[in-house]
């Protein structure tokens, strides 16, 4: 049975921009879309721009703070988008292995640049595909997260599923995600990781619980389970 995250606040409330005419809606959906799977020219802009918010990097770093990461876990990033985390999270795990998977080929290029010294080292293994055509892997993995991709998954519990099967038993999930419309506000916040949590007890984690972190312009809520 197909299901599909409400997300309020991503995917259903009132398009406030429709009395702005075509143009602004079809730049509108542009952008959106080129987030949510950069491309081409404009893909290269959003992933400079993804590397450089403020926000972003707040999100990333507090997510990377509740994975509780030990040296020598297996960790496995869905959306890595341009690296940041990746790179991050592979200097916290100097004895482990980072795994990252992207559907935007523009995004492995730019993540790949970063994490080059990385990569070249056997540390870092960064793949081109999605959550619901997930690469095959010879080992599971300690910790997987994502942060912000989450609301683009087609079947989320399908997808949630899968990815229990790779973590190995006690491994930890962390699902970051923060709303985006101009109407969002703390409250959507709470509902939209209250969802994400209860999706991932329908998904077969244990002890799911919610973190909310007050940050501009609304806060951010991380999902986590274990196996």
């Amino acid at each position: 049975m197909k299901t599909t995250l409400k997300y309020p606040g991503l995917q259903n409330q009132p398009d406030h921009g429709e009395s702005r005419g075509w143009l602004f809606q079809t730049i509108r959906r542009f952008l959106r879309a080129q987030f949510g799977r950069p491309t081409g020219f404009w893909g290269n802009i959003v992933g400079k721009i993804m590397a450089r918010t403020p926000s972003n990097q707040d999100r990333i770093h507090w997510t990377i703070s509740l994975l509780d990461i030990k040296p020598d876990d297996r960790i496995l990033e869905i959306g890595f988008g341009p690296g940041i985390a990746i790179e991050l999270v592979s200097k916290i795990a100097s004895e482990g292995f980072i795994v990252g998977v992207d559907h935007s080929e523009v995004m492995v290029r730019q993540a790949s640049r970063r994490n080059d010294r990385a990569i070249r080292g056997g540390k870092v293994m960064l793949q081109l595909g999605s959550v619901s055509n997930l690469p095959k892997f010879n080992e599971s993995f300690d910790k997987i997260f994502t942060i912000n991709s989450i609301h683009f998954w087609n079947e989320p519990v399908d997808c949630l599923k899968e990815l229990w099967k790779l973590l190995r038993p006690g491994g930890l999930i962390a699902v970051t995600i923060q709303p985006r419309s101009q109407s969002a506000t703390d409250a959507t916040t709470k509902e939209m990781g209250e969802e994400v949590a209860m999706n991932l007890d329908r998904a077969g984690f244990s002890q799911c619980k919610l973190e909310i972190r007050q940050i501009k312009p609304v806060s951010v809520a991380c999902a986590i389970g274990i196996k």
